[in-house]
């Protein structure tokens, strides 16, 4: 096995075990508002740098002949923030937002962060 199939299971197995650590708190496998207002700084930037890694790693094992759109889509549109800007999109979107606790972390980052999944238009006003 080459270096990049190690270090990509060692990446799964380190989100694994991440992950794992919140079931005993979270009966979903997405984190969401209410065990990220609980993260600190640190934890944070592990979770971001999970997802990326992540992304980056799939879109490498891609190759010239597979596509990894999103993952490569995810991360062009992540390299002109820095992991500080895309916390902090993540802190203002839940404390803007106490009603949404029990949105996806990942779904945050997406919308908030990306292009490529844009937040759904607000709800107008009762109907003519």
């Amino acid at each position: 096995m080459n270096f990049k199939g190690k270090a990509g299971i060692l990446g799964l197995v380190l989100l694994l075990a991440l992950a794992t650590g919140a079931q005993a708190k979270a009966p979903s496998l997405a984190w969401d508002g209410t065990q990220w207002k609980e993260f600190n700084q640190q934890i944070k930037v592990a979770y971001i740098k999970g997802v990326l890694n992540m992304a980056a790693f799939e879109t490498a094992m891609g190759g010239s002949g597979r596509s990894a759109c999103v993952s490569r889509a995810f991360t062009e549109e992540l390299k002109t923030k820095t992991l500080g800007q895309v916390i902090a999109e993540v802190d203002k979107f839940y404390k803007e937002n106490p009603g949404k606790m029990k949105t996806p972390v990942i779904e945050v980052v997406m919308q908030r962060c990306t292009k490529l999944c844009p937040p759904e238009p607000a709800a107008k006003g009762g109907k003519k």
